[in-house]
């Protein structure tokens, strides 16, 4: 019963799950403030503090996030959009070893939600922080010399996916709560990018990618890739008892097998 009315009021409000952080509210007022205070002098001043206001806002807006209930995936660190799925050798700062990997850059609007989430089940191994320029006010390109960036590596079960989450600007951009150990989940808040950025995203050559360039992506909840191994095979119990898995297992019987009952 009291999961049947859980349910009820999360249908009846799901739309409602967009907040803004309380240092965010307290800092849109003080803008606000500060306008009133200038359009006293002249009045096109207002507008001012109106936009540092909406500035603010945009910078510390969060939304609830429900992340797949499967073992083997990994899922999108942050908002945003596919800007590419190439080979690359991941930063020595995350430690995944020499080597290409494969890398889906994704690119995040100012506007996007500020919450970095776990990208899967396991435990962060590394955490290395490089703080920004602060000659460096607006950065159109990932690449850009003097970005605020975080390095971030998961590993479990032998597998390790490393992030790399950038971001340059004015102002505190870039938070990192979660340190070297922390056992996670995927879609578990982890820190913050306010007013957008990029994140690369590093997996095995051989991950089976989910997503291509151009796609959209709801951080914590969309299905990037699956693992080659896991705490679940793609056969396994649980996952022919979920259709949503099931849909994601590549069928690699050949088209011309037959099955022992067909013979």
């Amino acid at each position: 019963m009291a999961e049947t009315s859980a349910s009820a009021r999360l249908g009846r409000y799901i739309w409602a799950r967009t907040s803004f952080d309380l240092e965010g509210i307290v800092g849109a007022l003080a803008a606000w403030l500060v306008g009133l205070l200038l359009g006293a002098i002249w009045s096109p001043l207002f507008w001012l503090g109106f936009i540092g206001a909406v500035i603010i806002l945009l910078a510390t807006r969060t939304q609830a996030r429900t992340s797949p209930d499967i073992a083997n995936l990994v899922t999108a660190p942050c908002d945003g959009i596919v800007q590419s799925v190439t080979r690359a050798v991941p930063p020595t700062e995350l430690r995944l070893g020499g080597g290409e990997r494969l890398r889906l850059r994704i690119s995040s609007s100012p506007m996007a939600t500020n919450p970095i989430y776990a990208v899967m089940n396991g435990e962060i191994t590394s955490v290395i922080i490089e703080e920004p320029d602060t000659s460096v006010i607006f950065a159109t390109e990932p690449d850009t010399p003097g970005l605020a960036t975080a390095h971030i590596a998961y590993e479990s079960l032998g597998e390790r996916v490393g992030c790399t989450i950038a971001t340059g600007g004015l102002g505190p951009r870039l938070e990192v709560f979660s340190e070297i150990g922390d056992p996670v989940r995927a879609g578990r808040v982890v820190g913050k990018r306010r007013l957008g950025g990029w994140c690369d995203v590093y997996l095995d050559a051989d991950a089976r990618v989910l997503v291509r360039a151009g796609q959209t992506l709801i951080g914590g909840e969309t299905m990037l890739c699956r693992l080659v191994r896991g705490p679940l095979s793609a056969t396994s119990d649980e996952e022919e008892a979920n259709p949503l898995a099931l849909a994601q297992v590549e069928d690699d019987t050949p088209p011309d097998a037959v099955s022992p009952e067909e013979e």
